[in-house]
């Protein structure tokens, strides 16, 4: 009986853990280590407002995104296109109709996408300074979302106001 009883409680611990990874998976979200403005306020947004739970983790630059939900990689689901951030893509694919956050995308789509152009908006320069000198500093991606975040939600509240 003590047999069956550690056997049956042997296979639950093993059964458990792939349902523990599962649950982790369905939060996490994968990028390239080489980070830029984009690449910030995506997981800002990621983590803000679409997942809380979100997870994040970097591949090398080139490497094919293996795990979780990749985003602002060319073969992603959530991508930078000629018109379009990577922000911008997750507000429409998400359907996220919130005023400042909408702002917000003109802000990326113009430090992203309208780079050679005149800025359309005033906060575009201050935010892409801001972001890049933390890309500069960080020893790791994971540093550089923890302090944009924070810029992001002063962004956010300003621009509430």
């Amino acid at each position: 009986m003590r047999l069956m009883t550690a056997l049956l409680l042997a296979l639950i611990l093993v059964c458990q853990a792939p349902l523990d990874s599962m649950a982790e998976a369905e939060h996490l979200y994968s990028t390239w280590d080489m980070l830029e403005v984009d690449t910030v306020a995506s997981a800002w947004l990621i983590r803000r407002f679409i997942d809380t739970q979100a997870e994040f983790r970097f591949f090398k630059k080139g490497d094919i995104i293996t795990e979780g939900v990749a985003f602002d990689t060319p073969d992603a689901l959530f991508q930078r296109s000629a018109n379009q951030s990577t922000f911008e893509s997750l507000l429409t694919t998400y359907k996220i109709a919130d005023r400042v956050l909408l702002e917000i995308g003109e802000i990326i789509y113009d430090i992203e996408i309208n780079y050679w152009s005149e800025r359309l908006r005033k906060e575009s320069e201050e935010i892409s300074r801001q972001i890049n000198e933390i890309i500069k500093q960080a020893e790791r991606p994971d540093e550089c979302l923890d302090k944009g975040f924070p810029i992001f939600d002063r962004l956010y509240k300003e621009l509430s106001n």
